[in-house]
C-alpha cells in the first residue's frame, strides 16, 4: 500500500470532522414572537414561560405599574448582558441559550394594590421560536373594557386624523416659503432649544440631539429613535402633551411625522412632531411629551418641558 493511498483516510476523517464543527457553530435561526399573557385574580398563581435565546432582546411590558426593585437581577446576571427595568417595562437581552434544567425564575411585583399581586416568569430556551414582545394584562379584560378600549381607540383616531387633516391642508405650502406664508415663520424669528435626555425610554432609545424649535405660535420637536434588534417593528403613532401641575387640563395629541412608515428592528430613523402654542395653558405651565408608537405603548418620555 502507497503512502497517500494509507493517508486519504485520515484526510477524509479530519475533513468531515471539519465540516461536522462548523455545521454546528451555524447559528440557529429562531421565528421571533409577539404574544399577550393574561392574568387572573380567581386562578392560582403558574409559572408564566418566557422564552430568550442568546443576543437576542425581549420587551415584557405591563399594563400596571411594577415595582423595579422586586426583579431580582442576581439570578440573571450568569444568562443576561442587559437587564432594565422601569415602572411598566422590562428589557432582557441574553448573552447566551439558557441551558436546560438551568433555567431561572424571575418574579415581578406589581405596584399599588389589587391582584394578583405579582407574575412569575420562568426563562428558557427553544429551538424555533423566540419572545421579541410579550404583553402581560393583570387582569383579563372583560367584553365591557374591550368596548371601552375600543371607543378610546375611536377618539383617538379622530383626534390624530384632525391633526391629519390640519398637515394636508398644509402641505400645499411646503418649504421656507409656505412656513412664512403660513404665518408660521415670522419676522421675531425661530429660536433652537436643545432636551435633555428622556426620562423614560420604553422599547426605544432616542439619540441626541433632541432639538425643541420655536416660532410665534408653532412648536416642532425633532429627533432620532432606534429600534432595538429583535424588537417588534416600531409603527410611529402620535405625540402625547400632558400639561403638569394644578391647571388639570387634558391632554393633547398630535400626530408624528417620519420620512419612513416604520422602524424595523434595528433602524433609526428621525422623529418629528409639531404643534401650537396652547392659548389656555397658563404661562410658564411644563409638560410631559411622549412620542409612541401606534398602540401608545412603545417611545420615549420628558417629563418636564417648558412651553
Amino acid at each position: 500500500m502507497s503512502l497517500s493511498t494509507s493517508v486519504m483516510p485520515l484526510v477524509l476523517t479530519v475533513l468531515m470532522s471539519t465540516t461536522a464543527v462548523a455545521q454546528s457553530r451555524t447559528p440557529t435561526v429562531r421565528e421571533h414572537k409577539a404574544r399577550q399573557l393574561m392574568l387572573r385574580s380567581e386562578e392560582p398563581p403558574v409559572l408564566m414561560a418566557l422564552r430568550v435565546a442568546a443576543h437576542e432582546v425581549t420587551t415584557v411590558t405591563f399594563d400596571a405599574p411594577i415595582v423595579p426593585e422586586s426583579v431580582d437581577r442576581s439570578v440573571l446576571t450568569p444568562f443576561f448582558s442587559r437587564v432594565a427595568v422601569h415602572e411598566d417595562v422590562l428589557v432582557l437581552k441574553a448573552s447566551m441559550d439558557v441551558p436546560a434544567g438551568k433555567e431561572p425564575v424571575l418574579t415581578v411585583r406589581f405596584a399599588g394594590p389589587g391582584a394578583p399581586a405579582q407574575v412569575g416568569f420562568v426563562l428558557t430556551t427553544v429551538e424555533a421560536e423566540v419572545d421579541s414582545q410579550v404583553e402581560v394584562f393583570r387582569q383579563g379584560r372583560t367584553a365591557q373594557d374591550l368596548g371601552k378600549e375600543l371607543a378610546d381607540l375611536r377618539a383617538r383616531c379622530a383626534v390624530t386624523e384632525a391633526g391629519l387633516a390640519t398637515l394636508r391642508a398644509q402641505c400645499a405650502l411646503r418649504g421656507l416659503g409656505g412656513a412664512v406664508l403660513m404665518g408660521v415663520i415670522t419676522r421675531e424669528g425661530v429660536s433652537v432649544e436643545h432636551l435633555p435626555k428622556p426620562s423614560l425610554s420604553p422599547g426605544m432609545t432616542a439619540e441626541g440631539p433632541h432639538v425643541l424649535y420655536r416660532a410665534e405660535n408653532t412648536r416642532a420637536l425633532s429627533t432620532s429613535l432606534i429600534n432595538a434588534v429583535g424588537a417588534a417593528p416600531w409603527i410611529p403613532g402620535f405625540a402625547r402633551m400632558t400639561p403638569r401641575g394644578p391647571s388639570a387640563l387634558p391632554a393633547r395629541e398630535f400626530p408624528l411625522l417620519m420620512q419612513v412608515k416604520q422602524l424595523s428592528p434595528g433602524e433609526q430613523a428621525t422623529v418629528v412632531v409639531e404643534w401650537h402654542a396652547l392659548p389656555d395653558l397658563p404661562a410658564g405651565t411644563p409638560f410631559t411629551l411622549e412620542l409612541l408608537d401606534a398602540k401608545g405603548e412603545r417611545g420615549v418620555r420628558w417629563e418636564e418641558v417648558a412651553p
